[in-house]
């Protein structure tokens, strides 16, 4: 059986997205409907917190001007973006900087609404700030769901 590229799952309004490998266009093609069909629901607002597995490559350039394209097509369907990416090896430092240097490169920088976190720890009080929920509850969700 293998793995799946991606797993998703709304909790209190928040669009869990986990990458478990890098994505190829109809992986981004299937996640951006699931986005557009949960921003269709009449609860606004809705915050998105991606991740990615431990485990993932780094994505090839391909694959990083997809996400590119991606992160700009999803950004309007969101109040927030928070990009998870645990670990403090080096590959792990240099994913967030490549997420931070998409974000510049694609004018999608705003501290207030796209930030990269270290540890999902990190999201839930910006969760509870923004949509009124228990954030450390919905971040011990997603991690049961194992979308982040």
């Amino acid at each position: 059986m293998t793995t799946p590229v991606f797993k998703t799952a709304i909790i209190d309004r928040v669009f869990f997205l986990r990458w478990e490998s890098p994505p190829d266009r109809q992986d981004i093609q299937r996640v951006f409907q699931q986005m557009r069909d949960a921003h269709a629901w009449p609860e606004p607002p809705l915050v998105l917190v991606a991740s990615l597995s431990s485990k993932s490559a780094v994505p090839n350039s391909e694959q990083r001007s997809n996400l590119s394209a991606f992160q700009s097509d999803a950004r309007p369907l969101f109040t927030e973006i928070h990009a998870i990416v645990e670990g403090n090896d080096l590959q792990y430092n240099l994913q967030r900087v490549i997420i931070a240097g998409i974000n510049i490169v694609t004018g999608t920088y705003d501290k207030t609404l796209q930030r990269v976190h270290q540890r999902a720890e990190q999201v839930a009080p910006l969760l509870s700030g923004t949509l009124g929920v228990d954030g450390p509850r919905v971040i011990e969700e997603a991690r049961r769901r194992g979308v982040v």
